[in-house]
């Protein structure tokens, strides 16, 4: 009988250690909330300046907290009508090696666990934010100081109390806007760059209104450091009018909490688009 329990037990925790070895390969730890990605077949993108993330289909986790939107900003010398991952080297070859990084972990099966924070902000991404554009028109609309919203306020668990059909997040970066914003149905929100970063501290982003704006200040050479325009990537060899556009780079992840440590638990990222940022 003693023979049997030990047995028995032996087997048991052959099964335990087994699953701890599939899920710590996996990335999650045993116990922690698998959050689901955005599928790349949900995303629309469009010339170099719209793209649409379709949220219909997508059911959040119990653990789901919000959607966060990573972003960088390059320097360029080209502008091509529109971006793929073909014209990622030309644009600014470290555009590519930033994607080159991502890349493994979009729709994959086996790399989700992944802390994206840490995996984002070693190619100093920065995180996105809003405002909202209702009733700000003219001058307003383009350089006035707004109350920021944080993304959880807009891409947070309230978003899918939405009805269906206005659960698409349509991102509108055309020449013929003001600003670059974010639609949800009738709602309309500036994006702007941030100004500080968890884990890195703060800067003063020039231009000072944080629109994403292809302002001289943004190319500037001098003010890409960490002290300033730290969201910005130069591209090396350009000088004078070469520095002529900017473009970013945004990638959606979804985020949750595990609610054994209460840590922020991460999906696999999805590439939203490379946008060109629009002239002044």
């Amino acid at each position: 009988m003693r023979a049997g329990k030990i047995h028995r037990g032996l087997i048991k925790l052959f099964f335990l250690a087994l699953a701890a070895l599939f899920f710590g390969a996996c990335g999650l730890l045993v116990g922690e909330p698998f959050i689901d990605p955005v599928p790349e077949a949900d995303i629309t993108r469009h010339g170099n300046d719209r793209a649409e993330i379709y949220l219909r289909s997508y059911s959040p986790h119990d653990a789901f907290s919000q959607f966060t939107i990573f972003y960088r900003i390059y320097v360029s010398d080209v502008s091509i009508p529109a971006t793929t991952t073909d014209t990622f080297p030309a644009i600014n070859p470290i555009l590519q090696q930033n994607f080159n990084s991502v890349y493994p972990f979009i729709d994959s099966d086996t790399l989700f666990g992944t802390n994206m924070h840490n995996l984002f902000s070693g190619i100093n991404f920065r995180y996105l934010f809003l405002a909202n554009a209702a009733n700000l028109t003219g001058t307003a609309l383009v350089e006035a100081n707004v109350p920021v919203l944080s993304i959880d306020q807009v891409l947070g668990r309230s978003l899918f109390y939405r009805p269906n059909a206005e659960l698409i997040l349509e991102f509108d970066f055309s020449q013929s806007q003001q600003v670059p914003v974010l639609r949800i149905g009738s709602d309309e929100f500036i994006l702007l760059r941030a100004e500080s970063h968890p884990g890195i501290g703060s800067f003063n982003p020039r231009p000072e209104h944080r629109r994403f704006i292809n302002h001289d200040d943004l190319r500037e050479y001098d003010y890409i450091n960490v002290n300033f325009n730290a969201d910005v990537a130069n591209r090396a060899g350009l000088t004078g009018i070469d520095r002529r556009f900017t473009y970013v780079a945004m990638f959606i992840v979804g985020v949750g909490m595990n609610p054994l440590t209460f840590a922020n638990v991460y999906s696999t990222p999805s590439l939203i688009h490379v946008f060109q940022i629009p002239d002044p």
